[in-house]
């Protein structure tokens, strides 16, 4: 079991034990939904005690909102300055990170449990999902801005547009091809170009 190593003052925070439990997180929820995700299970996952992630986390819904943090903050490409290349960079990581987490299965499982726990739904969208879609409008906006897309843009529909094919390609099964993020932002730019 990998647990925090003790100081002269106390327990001192491993960050490799942190990943883990994220990541433990990340697995079981992916796997079980929110309903099979225990703090139990986490800690067996990650081989951690229980006690270990209870210190770091109050509850499974703390813990679901950090596991969603820690997917957020890995996987960004750094811009080029080329709103064309960038959003396609964007798409396909997002793309490629729901398909390496099961990503499509965390959001299913956190609808799903919407009815009874508003909070889940919450934890989602402040973790992943809005702060995805600031990156991609970020993009977008400096496309406005370099006179690459047009000037009366509706920022947040084009982004609606993007984000939008993944999860519709995903739900009628359309395979990802290694040209897929990019034909998807050629068509959206077709209609929001300059």
């Amino acid at each position: 079991m990998v647990e925090d190593k003790r100081s002269g003052r106390g327990r001192v925070r491993d960050p490799a034990v942190e990943v883990a439990v994220l990541e433990a997180a990340i697995t079981i929820l992916a796997l079980e939904g929110v309903a099979g995700t225990s703090m139990d299970r986490v800690a067996a996952e990650a081989g951690v005690s229980k006690v270990t992630v209870y210190t770091r986390y109050p509850s499974k819904s703390a813990l679901i909102g950090a596991a969603l943090t820690h997917l957020q903050v890995d996987h960004v490409p750094e811009p080029t300055g080329a709103a064309r290349t960038d959003l396609a960079a964007l798409l396909g990581a997002m793309r490629r990170q729901y398909d390496e987490v099961g990503g499509m299965s965390i959001v299913g499982s956190c609808l799903a449990a919407e009815p009874r726990s508003r909070e889940l739904l919450d934890l989602i969208r402040a973790s992943t999902l809005l702060p995805r879609r600031r990156q991609f409008a970020r993009v977008l906006r400096a496309g406005v801005d370099r006179g690459e897309l047009r000037a009366d843009l509706d920022v947040e529909r084009a982004t609606s547009m993007l984000v939008g094919v993944l999860y519709a390609d995903h739900l009628a099964g359309v395979p990802a091809d290694p040209g897929w993020a990019t034909s998807v932002v050629d068509d959206v730019l077709r209609g929001i170009g300059a």
